[in-house]
């Protein structure tokens, strides 16, 4: 019953969500902070679009953006990405370089699928802090695999490690991509915007 709410919830809401879009992208001062799957966040400043059934403003970010070229500064997405596949990720990445103006950074967290094995690899005592602290069900090493290939139905989307989602980024047109540390950032807008730091892969990357 309630997923048959949030169905027709969500199919009422979406129009209104775009059309709300619309209205802040006209009435915001450029250049835009743009957060993607954003949920109910709402970090001030910024404009937090998102799929979901009760969205404030609806934007599926795997599609053609309504959103001028030039007329982002920044683009956040914070546990977004390892929820689809190769493909819409590689769109969502052209589509924020097109969306942002020279100079402009996109900053993006998502599980470190390299650090979940390097801990399920140790065996050590640090794997067995990482398993008592898991938000998850976990009891053995081997759930430090497991928990970020299903959980939160990541095994419908695709995971990351440094390498992989470098080049992906360079490919859509980026450059000098870097790793940060969750929360910290040399761009304060970039900075204490993760809700989730545990195995958390962050990734910065720029537009020339």
């Amino acid at each position: 019953m309630r997923e048959i709410v949030k169905f027709m919830v969500g199919g009422a809401n979406r129009p209104i969500a775009q059309a709300r879009l619309r209205r802040a992208l006209a009435v915001v001062t450029k250049p835009y902070k743009i957060e993607i799957g954003a949920h109910r966040t709402g970090h001030p400043g910024w404009i937090g679009t998102d799929i979901s059934w009760r969205t404030r403003y609806y934007m599926d970010a795997t599609k053609p953006w309504p959103v001028p070229d030039d007329s982002a500064s920044h683009v956040y997405a914070d546990n977004m990405i390892e929820h689809i596949r190769m493909e819409p990720n590689r769109i969502m990445f052209r589509e924020a370089r097109r969306a942002l103006a020279p100079g402009g950074k996109i900053r993006l967290a998502t599980p470190d699928v390299e650090y979940a094995v390097e801990l399920y690899v140790k065996n050590n005592e640090e794997t067995r802090e990482a398993i008592d602290r898991s938000a998850w069900e976990a009891h053995h090493p081997v759930d430090l695999l497991r928990i970020p290939f299903q959980e939160c139905g990541h095994h419908r989307g695709y995971l990351w490690d440094f390498q992989s989602l470098s080049s992906e980024l360079e490919a859509a047109g980026f450059t000098g991509v870097r790793r940060y540390d969750p929360g910290h950032s040399d761009d304060p807008n970039f900075r204490n915007l993760e809700s989730r730091k545990s195995w958390a892969l962050i990734v910065e990357a720029e537009v020339d």
